[in-house]
């Protein structure tokens, strides 16, 4: 039987690690090429440097696209340059299927058009792979901002544009590969659909990936092996969202009395976009073990033991737990009745996380 040519287009970190699983769960029966899109560390980027230097790669090809031009010019430059390299690709390949985590993505749609107008007799099929919250949650539409969006990008790039409601539901999508098919979004329902499975993510040769990673990050033996007895892992938001949620402040004062007087060992994961290297000065109050802020959780999370106990919020890191490390007990704590927090909070207990009001129950949650 022929193997068929697939092309990943991932951006989050999260996207790399489900192209990576995918892609070595069907090394059998395709080849594949990967390429990270978007992105504003093209030169030095660890996701990449480990996938160059991984021996047992099912990629026959990596490489990387830079996101970080600022201004118009700089941008069409950019975008210009990026093109002709994704031309050039599909040119010399004649891809049967591409998988993105966000059709929304100007690289996606641009390979798929050229794609199909190359290949008019088997058109090449578009994949979305699962990238978190808004496979659920879907994400905010309005009909005329977003329709007035569409239509600028179709004269700026070409006719070819869609501009879907939400991601995975554009018509260049014909399958989505989602951890929860049964919870999608409404807007992915009309798609064929297909389960990712958790065992995939559990192969030695993603250890392997992971463990290049590591090292990559400054994550030695010591660390791992003091990760190990970590008894609650604090997961701190991105600082845009730590600004929305009122009395963050009074949350980390209660954690810090709490594992005081339980004499528990705490690890704290900042998101990468925290600026310092300790603001809410966890090292320094509770001697917590801090972990890189630039590693993504999705490959901190396989080194924590299941006796772990994880405290998020609005972010999707306690979904991603769900799926990858359902042995895991984790809860959130959202206090407030945005559109936003809502939305999250319904997601998350959808998929049986626990959320709390406050700190004080969540703590008492997980001493249950």
């Amino acid at each position: 039987m022929k193997k068929q040519n697939v092309l990943y287009l991932p951006s989050t970190p999260l996207n790399i690690l489900v192209s990576i699983a995918h892609a070595q769960f069907y090394r059998r029966h395709q080849t594949s090429t990967l390429i990270i899109i978007d992105q504003k560390n093209s030169s030095d980027n660890p996701y990449l440097k480990a996938l160059q230097n991984w021996p047992r790669s099912p990629f026959t090809e990596v490489d990387i696209l830079p996101g970080s031009a600022k201004g118009w010019v700089e941008k069409r430059q950019q975008r210009k340059a990026v093109f002709e390299r994704l031309s050039n690709l599909v040119q010399m390949v004649n891809f049967d299927a591409v998988a993105v985590g966000s059709d929304r993505r100007i690289e996606f749609q641009y390979v798929m058009q050229l794609c199909r107008k190359k290949q008019k007799a088997s058109q090449t099929k578009g994949w979305y792979l699962d990238d978190g919250l808004y496979s659920y949650a879907g994400r905010p539409h309005h009909w005329l901002k977003d329709g007035l969006n569409g239509l600028l990008k179709k004269l700026s790039y070409g006719f070819w544009w869609q501009e879907p409601k939400t991601v995975g539901a554009s018509a260049w999508i014909d399958t989505v590969w989602l951890f929860d098919p049964c919870n999608a979004n409404i807007q992915l329902k009309n798609k064929h659909a297909e389960k990712l499975d958790v065992s995939w993510f559990k192969h030695r040769r993603i250890t392997e990936y992971s463990q290049k990673l590591f090292s990559l990050f400054g994550i030695n033996d010591d660390l791992t092996e003091k990760l190990v007895d970590v008894d609650v892992c604090l997961l701190v938001p991105h600082p845009n969202n730590i600004e929305k949620m009122s009395g963050y402040a009074g949350r980390i004062d209660s954690l810090k009395k709490y594992v005081a007087d339980k004499n528990l060992k705490l690890a704290v994961k900042y998101h990468p976009r925290t600026e310092g290297v300790d603001p809410l000065n966890l090292v320094q109050d509770s001697q917590a073990l801090l972990v890189p802020a630039n590693l993504a959780f999705e490959f901190f999370l396989t080194q924590l033991n299941q006796k772990t106990k994880l405290i998020g919020d609005v972010g999707t890191s306690l979904l991603t737990a769900k799926w990858l490390r359902p042995d895991l007990i984790g809860v959130a704590v959202i206090t407030g009745d945005s559109q936003m927090e809502l939305g999250t909070s319904k997601v998350l207990q959808q998929h049986s996380v626990a959320v709390k009001s406050n700190m004080v129950e969540a703590l008492e949650y997980l001493d249950e």
